[in-house]
Protein backbone atom coordinates (compact mmCIF):
# COMPACT_ATOMS: atom_id res chain seq x y z
CA UNK A 1 0.00 0.00 0.00
CA UNK A 2 1.24 3.55 -1.00
CA UNK A 3 2.28 6.27 1.17
CA UNK A 4 -0.56 8.24 -0.11
CA UNK A 5 -3.05 5.16 0.76
CA UNK A 6 -2.95 6.27 4.69
CA UNK A 7 -4.32 8.70 6.28
CA UNK A 8 -1.68 8.97 9.02
CA UNK A 9 1.56 7.62 7.29
CA UNK A 10 3.54 8.01 10.85
CA UNK A 11 1.53 4.86 12.07
CA UNK A 12 0.07 3.28 8.60
CA UNK A 13 -3.45 4.14 9.65
CA UNK A 14 -5.93 4.06 7.08
CA UNK A 15 -9.74 4.86 6.42
CA UNK A 16 -10.45 1.42 6.80
CA UNK A 17 -8.45 0.78 10.18
CA UNK A 18 -10.86 4.52 11.18
CA UNK A 19 -14.27 2.38 10.02
CA UNK A 20 -12.94 -0.68 12.10
CA UNK A 21 -12.49 1.37 15.44
CA UNK A 22 -15.86 2.89 14.78
CA UNK A 23 -17.44 -0.20 14.39
CA UNK A 24 -16.06 -1.70 17.00
CA UNK A 25 -17.06 0.91 19.51
CA UNK A 26 -15.11 4.09 19.07
CA UNK A 27 -17.75 7.30 19.32
CA UNK A 28 -15.34 9.93 18.94
CA UNK A 29 -12.33 10.98 17.47
CA UNK A 30 -10.50 10.67 20.92
CA UNK A 31 -11.37 7.43 21.22
CA UNK A 32 -10.75 6.58 17.40
CA UNK A 33 -7.46 8.05 17.71
CA UNK A 34 -6.55 6.04 20.81
CA UNK A 35 -7.91 2.66 19.12
CA UNK A 36 -5.36 3.57 16.12
CA UNK A 37 -2.75 5.84 16.65
CA UNK A 38 -3.94 8.50 14.54
CA UNK A 39 -2.19 11.81 14.62
CA UNK A 40 0.33 10.26 17.15
CA UNK A 41 3.33 10.80 15.35
CA UNK A 42 4.40 14.38 13.60
CA UNK A 43 0.63 16.00 13.88
CA UNK A 44 0.31 16.37 9.99
CA UNK A 45 -2.44 14.31 9.37
CA UNK A 46 -4.54 15.05 12.30
CA UNK A 47 -6.89 17.90 10.71
CA UNK A 48 -7.67 15.73 7.26
CA UNK A 49 -8.09 12.88 9.91
CA UNK A 50 -10.11 14.56 12.10
CA UNK A 51 -12.27 15.85 9.58
CA UNK A 52 -12.99 12.00 8.03
CA UNK A 53 -13.25 10.83 11.77
CA UNK A 54 -16.02 13.10 12.07
CA UNK A 55 -17.62 12.64 9.16
CA UNK A 56 -17.89 8.79 9.42
CA UNK A 57 -19.30 8.90 13.30
CA UNK A 58 -22.13 11.08 11.48
CA UNK A 59 -23.26 8.38 9.53
CA UNK A 60 -24.08 5.97 12.04
CA UNK A 61 -25.99 8.22 14.04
Amino acid sequence: MGKDKYICPCFKVTKDDIKKAIEEGADSFKKVKKATHLAAGCGHCKCRAKKYTKKRLGKIK
